[in-house]
């Protein structure tokens, strides 16, 4: 099902003041950026980069849009000034991919990126996406009030971790192992197929529980990607995908401790878009990797 992303923006947008860095707004930016509740422009500069923590606080930014298109050298310090005045505002990044080794530092910290050329429908997608998150987060408070009310969901929980503590902590030694392998570079058809099983054993267990079994399609889906995928066909180029397959697994794997050993359920809907992005990310990578091929997409 396509949805209209762009209806719904005005919605969420008209909570947050954001800043868009960069040289030139792309038209998807200007398009929308009335539908917030303030909208301030600066250049992706030296000097700007001066006065960044009073521009955030000053305009009270939520959301900082960085255009890094053909300025990619001072990206990296921007966000270490954001982060360094706030680890609560949400940073979109564009980016060119070809540039992505200026910019690997920051790539997996961002909340979300979009890569050049932008499309207008994935752009709308992506800011919604990041713009939703506070609403994720009222619903977790919700579910855990709903929880506490009622032992039955409660004592149900609490049996569906019991039962697949011990294998939840076991996947998450072999997907570490898994990590370790790939970022040594390992890139062997019995690897890619053990991850495959690994993964499908992850959706075996989410499948079991209503909570969960969204999250556990999705597994279902990357466990069978990779154990088609052929790798005579990937590019050196583009190996550095890998990368990002390294990084969703080791997600899994902290997924499942919190959940199943600290028993912290963090809310589905988070884990779920999060992880669909970073599939996307990685297939994009995978065979595409260039301006011309769309975009790229990772939490």
């Amino acid at each position: 099902m396509n949805h209209d992303y762009s209806k719904y923006l005005q919605f969420l947008a008209a909570e947050y003041n954001v800043l868009y860095l960069g040289k030139n707004s792309v038209g998807v930016y200007k398009d929308v950026s009335t539908s917030f509740m303030s909208s301030v422009k600066r250049d992706l500069n030296e000097q700007e980069l001066e006065h960044i923590s009073l521009t955030l606080l000053k305009h009270e930014i939520n959301l900082v849009i960085i255009d890094s298109k053909d300025n990619d050298d001072i990206v990296v310090k921007f966000y270490e000034e954001i982060r360094s005045c706030s680890s609560e505002i949400s940073i979109m990044l564009m980016f060119n991919p070809k540039e992505y080794r200026k910019l690997f530092e920051v790539v997996p910290l961002v909340d979300i990126t979009i890569s050049y050329p932008i499309d207008e429908e994935i752009f709308y997608k992506r800011l919604f996406t990041i713009l939703s998150a506070p609403y994720a987060l009222k619903s977790i408070g919700r579910r855990d009030i709903v929880l506490k009310q009622e032992n039955v969901k409660e004592d149900a929980l609490d049996s569906f971790f019991d039962t697949y503590e011990g294998s939840s902590l076991f996947i998450s030694d072999d997907l570490s192992e898994m990590v370790r392998a790939l970022n040594a570079g390992e890139l062997s058809v019995e690897l890619f197929q053990d991850i495959s099983k690994k993964i499908d054993e992850v959706a075996d267990i989410f499948s079991k529980t209503k909570q969960t079994i969204s999250v556990s399609l999705i597994f279902k889906e990357l466990s069978e990607f990779l154990q088609n995928l052929d790798l005579t066909k990937i590019k050196p180029e583009n190996l550095i995908a890998f990368d990002y397959l390294s990084q969703i697994l080791n997600d899994v794997s902290m997924y499942l401790l919190d959940m199943f050993v600290d028993r912290i359920f963090k809310d589905v809907y988070i884990f779920e878009h999060s992880l669909e992005s970073n599939i996307e990310f990685l297939k994009h990578t995978l065979f595409g990797g260039n301006e011309e091929d769309g975009e790229l997409d990772f939490f």
